[in-house]
């Protein structure tokens, strides 16, 4: 089953393929980025740091109808900003990637059918 969900994409698009394909893209390359970042900033008890960059990842995500990954950045956010339930910023960080690396193929199937 497709945890994929590009509806919401082709709204904001006007289904604009061209445009879709570089969203895509833009969710391929940055995502990686962001993770890194918030690990970094878990590492250093940066709390702030952390909500912040949880909260640059969250459209991208529901760009592509990535809810469930969108409600763990919406945690991550929430309790970085609040330095609050800190124990769970590892698990959160952590079903953040694995679920990003789960969708990767996929991205890049829907990509080639938008082509």
């Amino acid at each position: 089953m497709s945890k994929i969900d590009l509806g919401y994409l082709i709204d904001i698009t006007d289904g604009d393929k061209e445009i879709m394909i570089e969203m895509i893209d833009l969710l391929l390359e940055e995502t990686p980025k962001h993770l890194k970042n918030i690990k970094t900033f878990y590492e250093n008890k940066q709390w702030t740091k952390l909500g912040a960059e949880a909260h640059k990842l969250k459209p991208m995500l529901l760009y592509v109808g990535l809810t469930e990954l969108n409600e763990a950045t919406q945690e991550l956010e929430t309790n970085g900003k609040k330095a609050q339930n800190l124990e769970t910023i590892p698990v959160l960080i952590e079903q953040l990637e694995e679920g990003f690396i789960s969708v990767i193929e996929e991205l890049e199937e829907k990509k080639t059918q938008l082509n």
